[in-house]
């Protein structure tokens, strides 16, 4: 039972709840939305977005698939395809995406080919991204890309850098720290992750992805009494977090 089916304006509900970090209740309401107006993109990203932050990457993607349909050449969701992709390591859908969202975009459509490639290599993809990079050293998005491509080929060096930079030019964005801590994870840098998650949920204190990475960098100390209150924390907002139970179990035994 949805209690948002009906309402008046579920979208703007949505996006209320969202801002407020009430991500499940947010996603019940934008949920009504695309029942109400299935050609909707903006519920549809806005859905997409609130299950990755509710750390549900499948339902994130299937979200994004049907704001992709309803409008096949917005950024933002192009963007998220690419990320939510990367996190699934799904390589060539995240470089699909990823291509996709140079392609469309009115700055950088210059540096890619009239037609779409049949398929893409990571080099070609990250390289029309360092060329973007020049044309426009203060777009943060190009080099989110960027840190995002090189997760994809464990540069984890060159990754950590991109957020860096891209943390300069947009201080204040949480899912931006949390890829940040999320790459240093990655690195073995724990400690320096468990900075950057913090940063995250010092902006947004209901990210429950924020909360369940802060939980695996503490049990990769071997903290494991201290990745257990993250994992609970995380699973207290959001009991459908998979990922939040399964690294439970590992550090209850």
């Amino acid at each position: 039972m949805n209690p948002y089916v009906g309402h008046p304006n579920p979208l703007k509900e949505g996006q209320e709840l969202f801002r407020k970090g009430l991500l499940s209740e947010a996603i019940l309401a934008l949920e009504a939305e695309v029942l109400k107006n299935p050609n909707n993109s903006e519920g549809w990203r806005l859905l997409g977005i609130a299950h990755a932050e509710n750390d549900d990457d499948q339902q994130a993607i299937a979200a994004m698939m049907k704001a992709e349909e309803a409008d096949p050449t917005n950024l933002e969701v192009l963007l998220a395809l690419g990320v939510s992709h990367t996190n699934e390591l799904e390589q060539a859908a995240a470089l699909r995406y990823l291509y996709g969202w140079l392609h469309h975009h009115p700055k950088y459509k210059a540096l890619t080919s009239l037609e779409t490639p049949e398929s893409f290599y990571h080099a070609d993809v990250a390289r029309l991204y360092n060329d973007a990079a020049e044309m426009s050293p203060e777009d943060a998005d190009v080099h989110i890309v960027l840190g995002v491509l090189y997760n994809l080929s464990r540069e984890y060096d060159r990754a950590i850098a991109s957020f860096q930079t891209a943390l300069k030019l947009k201080p204040h964005d949480y899912s931006l720290w949390n890829k940040l801590g999320a790459t240093q994870a990655n690195s073995v840098q724990s400690a320096d992750a468990i900075l950057a998650y913090q940063r995250a949920l010092d902006l947004k204190p209901n990210y429950v992805r924020a909360w369940a990475n802060m939980g695996i960098s503490y049990a990769n100390q071997g903290m494991y009494e201290d990745s257990i209150r993250y994992y609970v924390r995380a699973l207290a907002m959001n009991p459908k977090a998979d990922n939040a139970w399964q690294y439970l179990r590992i550090s209850l035994r």
